[in-house]
């Protein structure tokens, strides 16, 4: 991966907040030669992200990340790849304390897509992770650095399972390591509440706020809702929907519903390019 710290090719501190603390965001994008997918709802989480965190930044610093992007990393850009953007809270403060004026840090890193067209076409199996889920509603739906609980289910992801469902401390689905989970149940669509943990994200932003053809019904939903499910399907920004064949071994078809919704998003993407 190609890095850029600051919009140069630079060096961070080792006393950098990100480092010490884990304070701060990260977006994952998709891109293309002919532009970035969903570059607005990702720029609006992180934003939406920092100033909860209360290290907001300006207009102005939004504009110069956008100009960059669009100047210096798009040109680089000559096949489907990702770029990957942190920022932290940068340098300063004693242990916990923040500095009252924050000196961002932001990393961009460009790197080849991964290819998941044969998840998409074939479906992928899922486990169930023995890691659970912290709740905290302060930080529940941002992609804060902060991700220890999906790095140990991931070590411990059976070869045979390409993701694992993570539940909460009540048993309540809440998402996969590394995508959101929806299932659909007598043709109805389904997914966990993430008001008290998890990551909105931004393809599954776009599904909810698509009424054109399913209406999701959201709430807190116990492990055993999610295996009477008739489809299940994960999501996240780099893989969009990838179908789910099997669940603790228990086989279901890829559905007629998700392979509409598929066809609904893919049609969608292709205008959210720019």
């Amino acid at each position: 991966m190609q890095w850029f710290i600051n919009y140069q090719q630079d060096l961070i501190s080792p006393s950098d907040r990100g480092l010490a603390y884990g304070d701060g965001l990260f977006e994952t994008i998709k891109v293309f030669p002919a532009g970035f997918e969903y570059l607005d709802e990702h720029i609006e989480r992180l934003s939406r992200g920092l100033k909860k965190l209360a290290m907001p930044y300006s207009a102005a610093q939004l504009a110069q990340l956008r100009f960059f992007l669009h100047d210096s990393i798009l040109p680089l850009v000559n096949k489907e790849s990702v770029v990957k953007i942190i920022v932290t809270r940068g340098e300063g403060g004693r242990g916990y304390l923040p500095p009252k004026e924050c000196q961002h840090t932001i990393l961009i890193g460009l790197a080849d897509a991964p290819d998941y067209q044969v998840q998409k076409n074939r479906g992928v199996a899922l486990g169930i992770s023995d890691v659970p889920v912290s709740e905290n509603p302060f930080l529940a739906g941002m992609k804060h650095l902060n991700r220890l609980e999906n790095v140990l289910a991931k070590q411990k992801l059976d070869d045979q399972h390409f993701e694992d469902v993570m539940l909460d401390g009540h048993g309540y689905v809440i998402e996969c390591i590394q995508s959101n989970i929806f299932w659909f149940k007598a043709g109805v669509l389904y997914t966990p509440s993430l008001s008290q943990a998890g990551v909105q994200g931004v393809f599954r932003h776009h599904i909810l706020s698509d009424q054109t053809r399913y209406h999701a019904e959201i709430g807190n939903f116990p492990l055993h809702t999610l295996k009477q499910a008739d489809e299940i399907f994960i999501t996240n920004s780099l893989m969009g929907i990838v179908p789910v064949i099997s669940l603790l071994g228990s086989s279901m078809p890829i559905g007629v519903h998700t392979q509409q919704l598929q066809q609904l998003m893919q049609t969608k993407d292709v205008h959210d390019v720019y």
